[in-house]
């Protein structure tokens, strides 16, 4: 992508390849902090579910930082896989607890109030996994959108 940039014969294309080197950037960082929190909160118990956040961030670094360096589609279309099983991840996350973790509060997802308390409560990290769903989309959009 850095060599596209520095090829980029006209403005727009320079600057299409500019926004798209900057949202590659926020993937880079969103991984790198992934793989950081799930290893500092030992979100890795003994289930396999709760190591794929931390597993999915190991992979999609250095895939993203591949993605600097080269325009092969090969690379390319790794990394668009890898963003959107991110998405899958980061949503079945969400889900799991929106869901389950709001049942150990005593609360129920179907009612206003227990889906705001589902969302607002720190030790229910719904936005977390949301996060994952969010560089996953960012990076999505790259993969989707990068020339060879």
């Amino acid at each position: 992508m850095i060599e596209l940039l520095l090829k980029s014969s006209d403005e727009d294309k320079r600057f299409l390849v500019f926004l798209q080197l900057f949202f590659l950037f926020w993937t880079v960082f969103g991984f790198f902090y992934f793989a950081v929190e799930h290893w500092v909160i030992a979100h890795f118990l003994d289930s396999l579910g709760s190591r794929l956040p931390l597993y999915i961030s190991l992979i999609g670094l250095p895939v993203s930082l591949a993605m600097f360096f080269t325009t092969n589609q090969l690379v390319r279309w790794i990394f668009t896989g890898t963003m959107a099983l991110t998405i899958a991840i980061g949503l079945a996350g969400a889900l799991y607890h929106l869901a389950f973790n709001a049942t150990d509060a005593g609360v129920s997802v179907f009612t206003i109030a227990g889906f705001l308390e589902a969302f607002t409560d720190p030790y229910r990290p719904v936005l977390a996994a949301l996060a994952h769903v969010n560089v996953g989309a960012v990076g999505l959009v790259v993969g989707l959108t990068a020339e060879t």
